[in-house]
């Protein structure tokens, strides 16, 4: 969000049929808490049904989409934050990043969800009567709120949030993270399922909330994004690598994505 400081808290109540609208990568960090209700979340390869009390953590650059569930409303706290907001702490952004890479959700008991709802409150507080020390406290509630939920995730047995119904869709979506440098298409993916193509298009759509190729295109996107900055490939090299046809296909899709193109991102955002 372009409009977004380095930090902001929010508090909603929506109805239950609320969805995004388009997929979801961005460039700062999430920490979501579901007040009440029931929401439905695909991140990167798998799918979670999220319940009241529990906690999303969605890192940086990583693909994700929530969907409506049967419940008639859901009310949700979240963080929003960049990197630079912590001001160089980066042994505590590794922690929280590695703590939440591979399963992003924890659930919280009773006393869990007041501590972590006092948190959001008075960080919210800092903003409704600011004064000269309220990002340096709200920077230090947000480093708290992180430390809370990393000693959290670190004593979660098993992990939570996950349906095996499915499994099918999570198998599909690695399979095309795996592959998407390769010309694939949805009847491929399906028989690699064992489903039919107009069964898996509905099924897929209905449990991640991507259609299969904008899924495909987003992986692709997020890959590309990473080469751009990773390493000194040509942009021609890179569409090539990432399963784009041509090079200008590839910069239209990225700056219809993006708002800029491959060489602009690269040149904004490349560590010298």
């Amino acid at each position: 969000m372009a409009e977004m400081n380095k930090f902001r808290v929010t508090h909603i109540k929506r109805e239950s049929y609320f969805e995004m609208e388009s997929s979801h990568v961005h460039d700062f960090h999430e920490i979501y808490y579901l007040v009440g209700g029931t929401r439905r979340y695909f991140i990167n390869d798998s799918i979670y049904t999220i319940n009241k009390g529990d906690v999303v953590v969605i890192l940086k650059g990583t693909i994700h989409r929530t969907s409506y569930n049967n419940e008639k409303t859901h009310e949700r706290v979240d963080c929003k934050f960049r990197s630079e907001f912590l001001q160089c702490d980066e042994m505590l952004l590794n922690e929280f990043s590695e703590a939440f890479r591979e399963n992003p959700v924890i659930s919280l008991a009773p006393a869990q969800r007041e501590n972590i709802m006092h948190i959001f409150k008075n960080i919210r507080a800092e903003y409704e009567d600011p004064d000269d020390m309220s990002e340096h406290n709200a920077r230090a509630l947000l480093q708290s709120l992180m430390i809370f939920l990393i000693r959290l995730k670190r004593l979660q047995a098993e992990p939570v949030g996950f349906d095996p119904d499915d499994s099918l869709m999570q198998e599909a979506a690695r399979y095309i993270r795996a592959n998407f440098s390769a010309p694939l298409t949805l009847e491929g993916i399906a028989a690699h399922v064992n489903t039919s193509p107009t069964y898996f298009s509905k099924k897929f759509k209905r449990a991640t909330g991507f259609g299969c190729r904008e899924y495909l295109v987003n992986v692709r996107l997020q890959e590309a994004s990473k080469m751009l900055l990773q390493t000194n490939l040509s942009i021609t090299d890179i569409a090539i690598r990432c399963g784009f046809n041509s090079s200008n296909y590839f910069g239209d899709v990225f700056r219809r994505a993006n708002g800029v193109s491959p060489a602009v991102y690269r040149k904004n955002n490349k560590l010298s």
